[in-house]
């Protein structure tokens, strides 16, 4: 139970910050959709511009309606646009996710599993189908400025984006980005069930230089491997 959950809500992570990193940004200026103009955010654009990589450390909190916390977990990640990303689990429980843009790897150490999928199907449904490197945000969501008034976010002087999904079948309600300086400090997701799931971001390093290969998994000996590459 709690590793189907456990999967669930990193899935949902990888979902929105494969969607915050690698969704196309678009002109500062008015888009022209289906004969309306649409405003674009001048705060998520500029992360867009100055963002083709990122490396962190990161801390993952979930909470419950009541505020009562269910889980934290820490771990680091890495993303390079396009489409590439390492996101590892390192406590409580170690879990490696890892694309090449094509292929997802979920790796468990402690189940030693490997499950290999198409990164298509690896998202899962809604906003899995808006995660792609030329999708346009603002078709599918409502984005804007928000003020959060606690004193611990006054205290650190963010910049917060609000993102609201124009479709009913998300995983999240509504999303919360932090900017300091265009960069991405964390992030609030707020789903149906009244949970928040937190993350903070540490240690980071902007556009270092990724080779391919490091996007690249090999199962180790001696594990179960479900699925393969390409279908094959």
């Amino acid at each position: 139970m709690f590793f189907k959950f456990f999967n669930r809500v990193t899935l949902s992570f990888i979902l929105l910050f494969y969607f915050c990193l690698f969704s196309a940004a678009v002109s500062a200026e008015k888009q022209q959709t289906d004969s309306q103009r649409i405003r674009t955010n001048p705060i998520l654009n500029k992360f867009y511009e100055r963002t083709q990589s990122m490396q962190a450390d990161f801390v993952q909190i979930i909470t419950n309606s009541k505020g009562k916390l269910v889980e934290q977990s820490n771990g680091t990640l890495i993303f390079s646009r396009p489409d590439k990303f390492i996101l590892d689990y390192i406590s409580p429980v170690e879990q490696k996710y890892i694309s090449n843009g094509k292929t997802l790897w979920i790796y468990d150490v402690e189940l030693e599993q490997v499950n290999i999928k198409s990164l298509d199907e690896g998202m899962g449904d809604s906003p899995a189908l808006l995660l792609s490197s030329n999708t346009n945000i603002y078709k599918f969501y409502n984005v804007t400025d928000v003020l959060v008034s606690s004193k611990q976010s006054q205290s650190e002087n963010y910049q917060w984006v609000q993102l609201v999904s124009k479709q009913t079948d998300t995983t999240f309600e509504r999303v919360l980005l932090a900017f300091k300086d265009h960069e991405l400090m964390g992030m609030k997701m707020f789903d149906s069930f009244g949970q928040l799931t937190e993350l903070k971001f540490s240690n980071t390093q902007l556009n270092k230089p990724f080779a391919s290969r490091q996007f690249n998994f090999t199962p180790p000996d001696g594990v179960d491997v479900i699925g393969s590459v390409n279908g094959q």
